[in-house]
Formats: C-alpha cells, sequence, structure tokens
C-alpha cells in the first residue's frame, strides 16, 4: 500500500478556492473526508467520491491530515478550537495544514494551541486565484518545520504547482502578506490607468495588450484588466476577501513601524467598495469607484 493511499485527507472550506483544491487532491487519489456549512459544494464533492461529513470534529477524527480553507481567522478559530474545532477530536501526532491568509502572529497562535495536543502545523497560505486553483498550478508558500514539511511535501504538490519552503511556521503568512501587499497595488493601480486611459479615448483591448508586452505589465494586469474591461465581476475573489488581507498589511506595518505610504491606499479602496455593496464581488469592480470619480463608464 502506497503512502497516499495511506494518508487519510480531511478538507474544510469548499468555497472557489477550497473546492478547486479538494478537486485537485481527488484526482490525485488522496481518500477525502469533506465539510462545509453549505450544502451544494458538499453535495458536488460527493458525486467526486469525496466523503462528506457532519462537522469538522468528524474531520478531525477520520482523519490522519487536514486541510483547512475558510476566510479569515475567527472562522479559523471556529472550526479548529475545541470544544466543537478540529483540535478536540484529531489524534495526537496528526497533522493541520492551514491554507487561509491570516497574520503571522495568528497562525502562530494556532500552532501554540495545537502543539498542547501533539498536533503539526503546516503554514501554507497560497497564491494565484480561482483559475489557478482549478488548473493545480497555485504557489504554496509553506511555514512549518522541515521534517513536517517533507513529510507532507507530497500532498502540497497536489494542491499546488510551486512549493516553497520558506522557514518555521508564520513564514508562510509572512511572504503571503507580502505578496498581498504587492497585490492589492498593483490591483488598485490597474483600474486607475484604464480609466485614465478611456478618458483619453484609447481602445483598452489594445492597450491591455500592448502593456502586457512593455514594462508596465503584471499578473495582477494580466488577470484583473480584461475581467475590468469586460466590467466581468462574478466573484473569484472578493473585495472582502483583499480588505482583510489589506488590514493585516496595514496592522502589521503599525506594530512594526515600517513605512507603507502607498500600500496602506488600497485597505482604504477596498473599503470603500465595501460600503458602495461590492463586498461579495469581484477584485474588478473596485473599477466602478474611478469610473464613478471620473464620471464615466467603461462600458459606455
Amino acid at each position: 500500500m502506497t503512502q497516499v493511499q495511506k494518508k487519510r485527507i480531511g478538507f474544510i472550506g469548499l468555497g472557489s478556492m477550497g473546492k478547486a483544491i479538494a478537486t485537485n487532491l481527488i484526482k490525485a487519489n488522496f481518500p477525502l473526508t469533506v465539510f462545509d456549512i453549505r450544502e451544494e459544494p458538499l453535495l458536488e464533492m460527493k458525486k467526486l467520491g469525496a466523503k462528506v461529513a457532519k462537522s469538522a470534529k468528524e474531520v478531525g477524527q477520520e482523519c490522519d491530515t487536514v486541510v483547512v480553507m475558510v476566510l479569515n481567522y475567527p472562522q479559523i478559530k471556529q472550526v479548529v478550537l475545541p470544544p466543537e474545532g478540529l483540535l478536540s477530536s484529531m489524534r495526537k501526532g496528526s497533522t493541520l495544514i492551514v491554507t487561509s491568509t491570516i497574520s503571522p502572529l495568528e497562525i502562530m497562535e494556532v500552532d501554540k494551541a495545537a502543539q498542547q495536543y501533539g498536533i503539526s502545523v503546516v503554514d501554507s497560505p497560497v497564491s494565484g486565484g480561482h483559475e489557478r486553483a482549478v488548473e493545480g498550478t497555485l504557489v504554496l508558500m509553506v511555514g512549518a518545520e522541515e521534517k513536517v514539511f517533507k513529510d507532507h511535501e507530497y500532498i502540497l504538490k497536489a494542491m499546488g504547482k510551486y512549493i516553497y519552503y520558506t522557514g518555521g511556521v508564520g513564514k508562510g503568512q509572512t511572504v503571503k502578506m507580502i505578496n498581498q501587499l504587492l497585490v492589492g497595488v498593483h490591483q488598485v493601480a490597474t483600474a486607475e490607468a484604464l480609466i485614465m486611459a478611456e478618458k483619453l479615448g484609447m481602445d483598452l483591448k489594445v492597450l491591455h495588450e500592448i502593456i502586457s508586452n512593455s514594462l508596465g505589465d503584471s499578473a495582477v494586469w494580466r488577470m484583473f484588466g480584461p475581467r475590468m474591461i469586460d466590467r466581468d465581476f462574478e466573484p473569484r475573489g472578493s473585495v472582502n476577501t483583499m480588505t482583510k488581507d489589506s488590514r493585516a498589511v496595514v496592522q502589521t506595518a503599525v506594530e512594526l513601524g515600517t513605512p507603507i505610504l502607498i500600500s496602506s491606499i488600497p485597505y482604504q479602496i477596498f473599503r470603500l467598495a465595501e460600503s458602495r455593496g461590492l463586498g461579495e464581488k469581484d477584485i474588478a469592480s473596485i473599477m466602478t469607484i474611478f469610473e464613478e470619480y471620473a464620471g464615466i463608464k467603461t462600458s459606455d
């Protein structure tokens, strides 16, 4: 019997990203037990061959390694901490993999709690968005004890293509936070650039192709530019998520006393977008904030 067949994997949090990652674990022939508070994704995963648990606690009882991908730290605490969370049911020697984006301090609090139960933590936030989650080409930024990382690397490789070991628990979230600092700036800059170009009468699709082959190019420009041009605001990654991530950037910078003169601005833009009812929309929807101030719409 192979190592993959022996290892029983649990997965909690079947949102846009989580469901795609869980699907890839099934495709890699891992025996998978899943849980989510919503019925629809559970039914979809059951059709693919996953076992459906009735609670997070049940996932912990049945699995050797549990992957958690929920939205924020309050949800992490609800899913992980006793009395109803995973730690009260997972066996000593098992492993918790946290792929949610939270702060370095928050993941270290989870690790401290897990140590009391003899459970290892792998701090492994991801980057790449919904499309790359489906393709299995995500970047994983992994913080863990080196032995724990090596023991679970084959599982991580079923979740993404680029696996980077960053050091101990907390380092994965540190890298992800810096990544999100840059992503937020690029998203806001993409919206501003497109609105300015529209005001100047430029064909935005022509512009997008040119910039994609110039020094102004970025992964964010390539991903979000077409969505903004086409006004495609169906959520792959929501404004709410980027508000959460950019808030962590600002709070950490304040605590460290480091300057973030430019990268604090996206947090304010995302908050403004939430106040306009865009919280559940795709990040591309922030362009409507700039349209309002510019007095145009790209569909005009």
